[in-house]
């Protein structure tokens, strides 16, 4: 299959690193620990890789790593930044269609990915009950699926700047399925000790995030594919209102106001289960 690529990513790639933090690392590491097989033993899959930000922290904290990335540009990054290291593979492929062997993985893990599987015209969200089929069948006994993902409230109040978008996060919420949704297909790919964390303190962009003339910066934009979706008409609209934001001195609040609900929904939401 094709995944759904928001944005160039061959571009996007050369800056992506700066643009996303890995968030919730302790959740993954916790979850990794709690399976039978001891962390620096451990083999993991990183499914829809990106450029490695996931990989690199995790690496010398688990035995070995298998990074699957869909964009050419994504790969080549990824590639470059381990191209030394034995203990990291960076594979060009797809989350839906996994080159490993059955059962040979203690943890499979899957960072904002999921919208990039179905384009929303299918509220079963066909490719990602694939994955989760696919992710059930590489892992071992007792491994766990971490997945990052965002609910359709924190897409809509746990980012500041979504407020200047309201059309492109409603595009958003129909390419990314529901908490609930996410549940079932865990269900029905077998797993068992479902679990939900959401890491409150943790935001996607790292300090980057509360720039008040972040939205203004392209390379600031591209940390998060929801802006891709935007209309010329609405980005300029947004950008507009950013500018008058600035210029007359209510952005500060505009932002405190917001951030307040990003303080009862969250970002993002760590959903976790294991193979029995």
């Amino acid at each position: 299959m094709k995944t759904i690529e928001y944005e160039n990513y061959d571009s996007t790639s050369l800056s992506y690193n700066d643009t996303r933090t890995p968030i919730g690392l302790p959740i993954i590491l916790e979850h990794l620990a709690a399976t039978p097989i001891p962390l620096g033993e451990q083999a993991v899959l990183d499914a829809g890789c990106g450029t490695g930000n996931y990989l690199a922290p995790l690496h010398g904290q688990v035995g070995t790593l298998h990074g699957v990335e869909f964009n050419a540009g994504m790969v080549k990054v990824a590639r470059e930044r381990f191209a030394d290291d034995p203990e990291v593979k960076v594979e060009q492929g797809s989350a839906t269609e996994l080159s490993s062997a059955d059962g040979i993985y203690n943890g499979v893990i899957c960072n904002q990915v999921l919208h990039h599987l179905d384009v929303g015209v299918d509220a079963d969200f066909p490719n990602v009950a694939t994955f989760f089929r696919e992710a059930f069948r590489v892992l071992k006994p007792g491994g766990v699926l971490i997945i990052n993902s965002s609910g359709h409230d924190q897409h809509r109040d746990g980012f500041w700047w979504a407020a200047l978008i309201p059309k492109a996060i409603d595009r958003m919420l129909q390419r990314m399925p529901s908490i609930e949704v996410l549940k079932e297909n865990f269900q029905k790919a077998g797993f068992v000790d479902y679990e939900v964390v959401v890491p409150f303190d943790e935001v996607l962009q790292g300090e980057q995030y509360l720039d008040p003339k972040g939205p203004l910066s392209a390379a600031w934009r591209a940390g998060d594919s929801c802006w891709s979706l935007a209309t010329e008409e609405e980005l300029a609209k947004a950008l507009d209102e950013v500018g008058s934001r600035l210029e007359d001195g209510s952005m500060a609040t505009f932002i405190k106001d917001r951030e307040k609900l990003r303080a009862e929904f969250g970002q993002t939401t760590f959903l976790i289960a294991r193979k029995p």
